[in-house]
């Protein structure tokens, strides 16, 4: 699927219009994770990465990639994996351990100053 089919909004760097040119804005990529166990139980967001990216189709190549091969800190012991890609700059990943089952989000991102 091609990104012009995503049903999403245009994205301030995405936009023909005035303001910062096309590929001024470096990109990053965030991790959010389960964390916790039970009650307390929690999402906790983080930059997955200190490197950043000008192009944003190559930070998108890597967010598959981090999705594909991060090792989250829960479970301590994988037995599987699932990688949901929904949306160009979004990807959930199910990674099931022996006793219980975590995920987590990968997502390209444009920090805004």
């Amino acid at each position: 699927m091609s990104d012009t089919q995503w049903p999403t909004l245009p994205l301030p760097s995405d936009a023909d219009q005035a303001g910062p040119e096309r590929g001024s804005t470096p990109y990053t990529l965030l991790v959010e994770e389960t964390t916790g166990s039970g009650e307390s139980m929690r999402w906790l967001g983080s930059r997955a990465t200190g490197k950043t990216w000008m192009d944003r189709t190559e930070a998108r190549r890597e967010a598959e990639l981090f999705a594909r091969t991060f090792a989250p800190r829960h479970p301590m012991s994988e037995q599987s994996r699932a990688v949901y890609r929904i949306s160009p700059d979004h990807y959930l990943t199910v990674v099931e351990g022996a006793t219980k089952t975590f995920s987590f989000r990968t997502t390209v991102a444009e920090p805004l100053r």
